[in-house]
């Protein structure tokens, strides 16, 4: 990963806020980011909070759809809740990418402090249709909505020009005007995973849209972009940037290398213990690379 050069000033990432949606606003205003974290159950959701606590800056922790159905939201908002307790700064709960009306209502209902509607995948009528609808549930409960237009490489999309994945001014426009979504999350060239090439970022669309419409934007595919892509996408609007697949791959090698080395005897919590410091190195190295942590 590049190396990000420091601003002049030091931001901070610590301050207190009312709620999740002034925290954005303002994150939009001040040209600063809130890293996002995929998490799937306790040991990485721990690993997370540590980094951020050691780091001291506000966090989120992200359930992807097949965690939030295995664990269910009413479990993982438990979850997170206890380490809660144990938190100085704040740890936001989102479900990420749901392509479920049903399943973003569960995730309000459960207490979650945002949603991701995913329409990216149907027609416009379609995104803006499924988006007022979690907007609409989700106000009286004051949980934060985000939802996405263009596409986002990777996990089996195939795209074959710009126009395939770029989001579209005038559609984002809309999608923005006719569901009163909090956040929006806009295809510009990253992908999910490790891609093979550093990811292309359209900052000229980038530019566009975050001129076309104020809210705080979301960069997905946060585990291939360079660093320095990073700061000149929160410099022009991005306010929000999930991070998964480095998680979850680093969680899966090293408790695989612990699991082989102690055989029939591995026993979780030991297991655990060796694997935790190598999943905080890589979410403290990705905090960093958003906050200019030190």
């Amino acid at each position: 990963m590049d190396v990000a050069i420091k601003r002049m000033e030091k931001a901070v990432y610590n301050q207190p806020y009312n709620n999740l949606q002034e925290l954005f606003v303002d994150y939009r205003n001040t040209k600063r980011c809130l890293p996002a974290f995929n998490v799937n159950d306790n040991y990485d959701l721990k690993a997370v909070v540590e980094s951020a606590e050691e780091l001291d800056t506000h966090v989120m922790v992200m359930t992807y759809p097949p965690v939030a159905e295995l664990n269910t939201p009413e479990v993982f908002r438990s979850l997170v809740d206890g380490f809660k307790k144990q938190a100085t700064n704040d740890i936001y709960l989102h479900l990420d990418h749901s392509t479920s009306v049903d399943l973003c209502k569960r995730a309000i209902d459960a207490g979650y402090d945002a949603v991701m509607i995913d329409g990216s995948q149907v027609n416009l009528e379609e995104n803006i249709k499924m988006t007022k609808a979690v907007v609409d549930y989700a106000n009286s409960a004051g949980v934060v909505v985000e939802a996405e237009i263009g596409k986002i490489m990777g996990r089996g999309v195939e795209v074959k020009s710009d126009n395939d994945f770029l989001a579209d001014v005038g559609e984002v426009t809309r999608l923005y005007e006719e569901t009163g979504v909090h956040l929006m999350a806009i295809g510009i060239g990253t992908a999910h995973g490790f891609t093979p090439t550093e990811p292309k970022i359209h900052f000229d669309r980038l530019g566009e849209i975050a001129e076309a419409i104020p809210i705080p934007l979301v960069l997905h595919g946060g585990t291939g972009i360079p660093d320095a892509d990073i700061q000149r996408s929160i410099e022009m609007g991005m306010s929000k940037i999930n991070i998964g697949t480095i998680v979850h791959t680093t969680y899966m090698k090293y408790a695989l290398e612990e699991i082989q080395k102690a055989g029939d005897g591995a026993y979780p919590p030991y297991v655990m213990k060796e694997v935790l410091p190598k999943i905080k190195d890589v979410v403290k190295g990705r905090l960093r690379a958003v906050n200019f942590l030190q």
